[in-house]
């Protein structure tokens, strides 16, 4: 039996950054899956919301301006996804900058570390794969190498080169967790812990970083995600009400899988707020707008 489709998906990437579709085909996929709220969160970027505001004007659909900040906490890339920004402030224009020379730089090491592993042309090959003016990622290089046959998948081709630990691996130094809650605060959104199980943290410290997020101004943890054991969601659950934060869900949708899609199987546990129903979000209402 098939999860059941959420109305709601809260992270989401396009060719902005390293997803694989269009934020106007984002918007058509979400139609076609009959939600109703959809984050567009590309990382360190917002440069496809407009698009996707303006594809589902007239929709049942409404798109909610975000972006998905990269972090470092205690040597561990950390991600910090704000939701309901302003995108006109100049804090989060400027920290875009700040992040896209930070990918650039790291883009590059990583194009030259494969290219001593024998993929020829690996940065400019893989610019070309994306969208002009797309922030290159290590989603964007396990993609390349996907396409020159030496992975199985996309997934593979991630495990085997680009994660921690492997070979064409670049350790990034990330603005800390309060500089990017920071900026989200002060464009006017509001700063949500992204996949927080996916750190491979001991309990221990993951209450650690939780602290430490709340403590710098952070309201909301992603609780419900694909691909997500049912005790993971529980646990992450009963931590998010011990720490008094709002719940988010989303997809982390890059591409379509039959185990990763937009709203697939995201529901949260009873007895938690969303995040919809946070003050910021208020003048939107959008708890009404689900209702409907």
């Amino acid at each position: 039996m098939m999860p059941e489709i959420s109305k709601v998906d809260l992270h989401t990437h396009s060719t902005f950054s390293d997803g694989s579709l269009s934020p106007e085909q984002l918007v058509q996929r979400a139609l076609s899956r009959q939600l109703r709220l959809l984050a567009l969160t590309d990382h360190d970027a917002s440069g496809g919301v407009e698009s996707a505001v303006k594809a589902a004007e007239g929709t049942t659909l409404k798109v909610i301006a975000g972006a998905e900040l990269s972090t470092t906490w205690q040597n561990c890339q950390i991600h910090i996804v704000g939701l309901f920004l302003n995108l006109n402030s100049q804090a989060l224009l400027h920290f875009y900058q700040g992040q896209r020379e930070r990918r650039i730089e790291r883009a590059k090491v990583i194009g030259a570390k494969l290219e001593r592993q024998g993929f020829h042309d690996a940065y400019a090959r893989t610019c070309a794969m994306a969208d002009p003016g797309a922030l290159i990622t290590r989603g964007n290089y396990a993609r390349f190498i996907f396409s020159t046959g030496q992975a199985s998948s996309i997934d593979d081709a991630f495990n085997s080169y680009l994660k921690k630990g492997k070979s064409a691996y670049v350790n990034t130094l990330w603005p800390s967790i309060g500089e990017a809650v920071d900026v989200i605060r002060a464009s006017g959104g509001v700063a949500v812990l992204a996949h927080p199980k996916r750190y491979l943290l001991t309990n221990t410290k993951l209450r650690r970083l939780i602290e430490e997020f709340k403590s710098a101004g952070g309201l909301a943890m992603e609780v419900a995600s694909c691909r997500q054991r049912p005790c993971d969601r529980v646990y992450l659950g009963e931590l998010c009400q011990h720490y008094g934060l709002f719940a988010s869900m989303g997809s982390d949708y890059h591409q379509g899988s039959p185990w990763l899609d937009l709203g697939l199987g995201l529901t949260l546990p009873e007895g938690l707020t969303p995040v919809w129903e946070c003050p910021q979000a208020r003048e939107l209402k959008l708890d009404e707008f689900l209702r409907s």
